[in-house]
């Protein structure tokens, strides 16, 4: 599987892949792009890689959460991923 450098290509490519993404969240599919979490985990979570978003939007699915609520629940997978 190929990496791609989201810092490399233009803006149009960057909001095509970001609608894209927004799409799969909640699914297995997610790519980490788009954000999806709540308001309450945005200083960890919008500066993490695209893999931690990754791990973190795939704990909160294991865990049976909704991928953008808030509980103690989703700060500790937050903080252990973050």
């Amino acid at each position: 599987m190929a990496n791609i450098n989201t810092n490399a290509i233009s803006i149009d490519a960057f909001i095509a892949l970001n609608h894209l993404d927004a799409g799969f969240i909640g699914t297995p599919d997610y790519m980490g792009i788009a954000y999806f979490w709540a308001m309450d985990y945005k200083h960890d979570l919008r500066e993490a890689s695209y893999s931690k978003r990754r791990k973190v939007h795939g704990a909160f699915l294991k865990a049976g959460l909704e991928v953008n609520g808030i509980s103690k629940h989703h700060e500790e997978i937050v903080l252990r991923i973050c």
